[in-house]
């Protein structure tokens, strides 16, 4: 159990660096994308008033936005939001409205945690694993437009890859739900 847990943290760093990496690029991306326009704006303003500028500003400044700013941007919004979600399922940082099953009978709560997590174990499987590979597969070869290197496959093949995450952490959800006694339980099993 310990080398899971030295694996799990080992996880679990990863999946933070790549994020904070991935802010990092995305907000520069952007940032250059909103730079490029205006700096384009405003070339395409000083060749139109000044004949004088009209030859060195063309050369200088970007003549427009950026042409992959934006694509980039989506792609990096979607990792993002599918390791995010799967990062913040591991770090049980996700929403969860517990108010309602706090209520009811301990073994009532416990069947329900079993049963929500068996659920989330399967949508995993099903949706993200298995279609998210599915739908992946099927846009290998369709290239981006701004991005001829980087295909749609490729973006959408971190959904599989966040559903793997979610089965791991869902299945250890489970069993920790199942040894955990039904007086203690609660909608979210605690760590010790």
């Amino acid at each position: 159990m310990q080398v899971y847990q030295a694996i799990r943290r080992g996880l679990i760093r990863l999946l933070e660096w790549t994020l904070i990496a991935m802010v990092i690029v995305i907000t520069f991306d952007v940032l250059w994308g909103v730079a490029s326009r205006a700096l384009g704006n405003l070339a395409v303003y000083l060749n139109q008033h000044s004949a004088a500028w009209a030859g060195t500003v063309s050369r200088i400044l970007p003549s427009g936005q950026a042409v992959y700013t934006d694509e980039l941007a989506r792609v990096l919004l979607v990792w993002i939001s599918m390791l995010g979600g799967a990062l913040a399922f591991g770090v049980k940082a996700h929403l969860g409205v517990d108010y309602f099953v706090n209520k009811l009978h301990p073994d009532a709560r416990k069947a329900l945690a079993v049963t929500v997590q068996g659920i989330t174990a399967a949508l995993a499987v099903i949706v993200f694993i298995i279609g998210g590979t599915a739908l992946a597969q099927g846009q290998w070869t369709q290239q981006l437009p701004t991005m001829p290197w980087l295909t749609k496959g490729a973006v959408y093949a971190v959904i599989p890859v966040a559903g793997f995450f979610i089965l791991m952490f869902s299945v250890e959800n489970l069993i920790a739900v199942i040894r955990t006694p039904a007086a203690k339980a609660g909608a979210q099993p605690q760590e010790d």
